[in-house]
């Protein structure tokens, strides 16, 4: 269930963040702020996209569903990008399911007006193709991640992605068993995952919440993916406000 309030003045979303106010300012009508819990499903696979979400606390992932039930993340989204992006390039349904996996908040905006948006030349659709590109960029190295490299590996740059959304937050709310489906293993791998982690001192495991401990350590112990994603985003904000507006 998602509870219904007016944005304010600051949007909380790094990607709004980078238009001028007077930009802002002149989307906010066409803004809608929620909030939304753990597990709540923002699109299904394959069904019509309602609302496109700009997070401003919180993540959400984008599951690839096969045939047979079976799912894996292939994205997680949290306040410096956009949930529907598709809607911008004509698309009318979720190639995913979306979930809400970490709670918080958003402003959405019906799909109708964000297709209206993006479709104009201007700062939003130049923001959202800047996005796009940083966004397919993640994408890709999920891809290349779940077949190339370890459950540790991925365990690690996941929740350092998780941590990274949820504004600085060590301690990350989930069960095994929900990592084990963003990570398309079983439980028991996820045990065995954490277990040296944990005997590290890089993590604590507690019951339904993992606390990261050592930082540093946990990079040094990921992939080079996770760093490889942040260094694109990190290009995406970094592109001068006067450019985007231009």
């Amino acid at each position: 269930m998602l509870n219904h309030t007016r944005p304010g003045t600051s949007s909380g979303n790094r990607l709004l963040a980078r238009l001028h106010e007077s930009e802002y300012q002149r989307l906010i009508p066409a803004l809608e702020a929620v909030s939304w819990g753990s597990g709540h499903v923002l699109y299904e696979a394959r069904a019509p996209i309602d609302f496109a979400y700009f997070p401003t606390r919180g993540t959400a992932s984008a599951l690839t569903i096969m045939e047979d039930g079976s799912a894996i993340e292939v994205a997680t989204i949290g306040n410096e990008g956009i949930v529907g992006m598709t809607l911008a390039i004509g698309a009318e349904a979720s190639p995913n399911k979306v979930i809400v996996q970490v709670p918080g908040a958003a402003l959405r905006m019906k799909a109708s007006a964000f297709k209206k948006e993006a479709a104009q030349d201007g700062p939003f659709r130049r923001l959202l193709y800047l996005y796009h590109s940083a966004f397919l960029t993640q994408v890709s190295y999920s891809v290349a991640c779940n077949g190339l490299h370890s459950a540790q590996q991925r365990c690690c740059r996941w929740l350092l992605m998780t941590q990274d959304r949820s504004q600085g937050d060590k301690s990350i709310r989930l069960t095994h068993e929900f990592l084990g489906f963003m990570l398309g293993v079983r439980r028991s791998t996820v045990t065995d995952v954490l277990q040296p982690l944990q005997d590290a001192g890089i993590i604590r495991n507690g019951r339904g919440e993992i606390t990261i401990l050592d930082r540093p350590r946990m990079e040094a112990e990921c992939c080079e993916c996770y760093r490889q994603v942040n260094e694109e985003y990190d290009r995406l904000f970094a592109v001068p406000r006067d450019d985007v507006a231009v």
